[in-house]
């Protein structure tokens, strides 16, 4: 970037003065254009500086103040006019009206031509621009052959540190410091830098999205600039490269050269993302089939603790199941590299919250949806309270709620399956569970569940076969017979308990219950009978509700 205060201080463009006193020359200067036409402003590329003789302006001064505001509108870089042919001095209703917008008004010397002094600006600013891009294009093989041998981040954020002769570092979308250059180490401005006290400018620079500078206080006696790339390699949570003392970035590293950088460390982390993406369909693929019921006799033939040896999994008589699933949003579903981005980063952050809070647990994204399955290898003390802070400290960090359901343990490795379609049970009822909380736990079914692929006709069938007229009884003596075997068997065949229960006298309990005995032409408490009884009063029970 040139400005016009840089190219006055250059020797050989000395002889150009400064009319106004409040001139803003910080103003960028990316081409030089001569004219002498009134409404050339609307022609113009923003950052001109102009140069004129203002002949279409003489003896008229509100012309050419009107002729400034156009070129301040633009905005153009400043204003040179060349004094003697047609104007010999400029009124000063002018130089007031460019203070008062702070524009550079510039008096050219009458010694030289416009053309001269147009090409001998251009071939500065040009030459300029050409060493930038000379310079950038190095960095940029640099880094790429850098990239090319396999460089990880830590490398290539040492290597710009070391260009840039500033401290650099690289911030994941948790604002987590991925990567740090060593000034961090040995600078002692640094040596009070606390990262925690970044975090919220960071987060802010997430949410804008766009390259953002500020003033960042280290401590009482260190301010230094900062400023913040997003390297975009997730459509919503980018990536962010820091530089501290930004504005002390020394020639000729432009901000050219800092989009080199940036694209490279964006290309390695994509191919970061790449590698990962292909380790987690193996990781898939392996999970569907250790929670596949199907073929059960070929899996127990497998060695899974061999094969499953590169995932982590172990010999244990404690397993459990849960799968991990995002919150509802109706509003953001419907856009898939949310969903994307969102299914990533959330690997990425279970991954390394289960290796600092959990012993040996697993995570596995599941087939064919966006949901994670966690696999514990070791009872754990504190589940709930673990889940929620990962879930939690997430939120925090990202918009992105989760919810955790639960299947119940397992004592084998070839019963996990069992654990895993509780969870996935439990994954598919959340829309139908109420309240507030992250974590679900399966809820185990009645007989019902277990037979709910039985034909009615056959169940029915077995309830009449099992409890005679008493499966589905019509008389009020068959429905008090009924009631009272049933009490008596929950009552495990204790008579003093059972009319306890009933409000009943104990001879009338033993009259009931000889009465069925009668009915069934055997005891009552008798092992097999008395397991069909009570299976068949459950089944029954549950059936009124059908044949209603």
């Amino acid at each position: 970037m040139t400005t016009l205060k840089e190219l006055l201080e250059i020797p050989r463009f000395s002889n150009i003065r400064v009319l106004n006193t409040h001139a803003d020359l910080s103003k960028e200067v990316d081409t030089i254009e001569i004219t002498e036409t009134p409404d050339v402003a609307l022609y113009l590329p923003k950052n001109t500086f102009l140069l004129t003789t203002a002949m279409a302006f003489k003896n008229d001064p509100k012309k050419l103040c009107a002729f400034i505001q156009s070129l301040y509108e633009l905005p153009a870089a400043g204003l040179g006019i060349k004094l003697g042919r047609f104007l010999s001095e400029i009124d000063e209703e002018v130089i007031a009206f460019a203070d008062s917008l702070n524009f550079p008004l510039l008096q050219i010397p009458s010694t030289v031509t416009l053309g001269s002094v147009s090409h001998q600006l251009l071939s500065y600013i040009w030459n300029q621009q050409t060493d930038k891009l000379y310079y950038a294009l190095d960095i940029q093989k640099k880094f790429s052959n850098m990239m090319i041998k396999g460089a990880d981040l830590q490398a290539l954020i040492s290597h710009l540190g070391t260009i840039l002769k500033r401290p650099v570092m690289l911030v994941n979308p948790f604002t987590e410091i991925v990567a740090e250059s060593r000034h961090f180490q040995q600078d002692l401005v640094f040596s009070n830098y606390r990262h925690q006290q970044l975090i919220p400018y960071l987060t802010k620079a997430h949410t804008i999205g766009n390259e953002a500078s500020f003033l960042f206080e280290i401590d009482a006696d260190n301010k230094v600039l900062v400023s913040v790339f997003p390297i975009k390699i997730n459509a919503y949570f980018p990536y962010l490269l820091v530089i501290f003392k930004a504005d002390q970035i020394p020639y000729p590293f432009s901000q050219f050269a800092i989009e080199q950088a940036n694209t490279v460390l964006s290309h390695t982390l994509y191919k970061n993302l790449k590698i990962t993406e292909s380790k987690l369909q193996l990781r898939e693929t392996f999970f569907y089939q250790l929670t596949q019921e199907t073929n059960q006799v070929k899996k127990s033939d497998i060695n899974w603790l061999d094969y499953g040896k590169d995932y982590g999994l172990i010999a244990s008589d404690h397993y459990n199941i849960i799968v991990v699933s995002f919150e509802s949003d109706d509003s953001t579903l419907i856009d898939e590299e949310l969903i994307a981005d969102r299914y990533h980063l959330t690997f990425e952050w279970l991954e390394k919250q289960l290796s600092q809070k959990f012993e040996n647990a697993l995570l596995f994204p599941i087939k064919d949806t966006v949901c994670y399955g966690i696999l514990l290898q070791k009872k754990e003390t504190n589940l709930e309270s673990k889940l929620n802070l990962i879930c939690q400290q997430l939120k925090e960090r990202l918009p992105i709620s989760l919810h955790f359901s639960i299947g119940n343990e397992v004592a084998e490795m070839a019963s996990i399956h069992f654990s895993y379609q509780e969870a996935m049970e439990t994954y598919r009822s959340l829309s139908q569970i109420n309240g507030k909380s992250n974590i679900h736990y399966y809820q185990t079914q009645g007989f019902s569940k277990l037979i709910e692929n039985t034909p009615l006709g056959q169940v029915e069938h077995f309830c009449t076969t099992t409890l005679k007229k008493l499966a589905f009884p019509v008389n009020e003596m068959d429905k008090e017979l009924r009631k009272t075997l049933k009490i008596y068997l929950e009552s495990q065949c204790d008579i003093t308990l059972t009319s306890k229960l009933l409000f009943i006298h104990r001879n009338t309990v033993k009259y009931r219950i000889a009465k069925c005995e009668e009915l069934f032409d055997m005891p009552v408490n008798d092992p097999d009978l008395s397991l069909k009884l009570r299976l068949a009063l459950e089944l029954s029970e549950e059936n009124k509700t059908n044949r209603g």
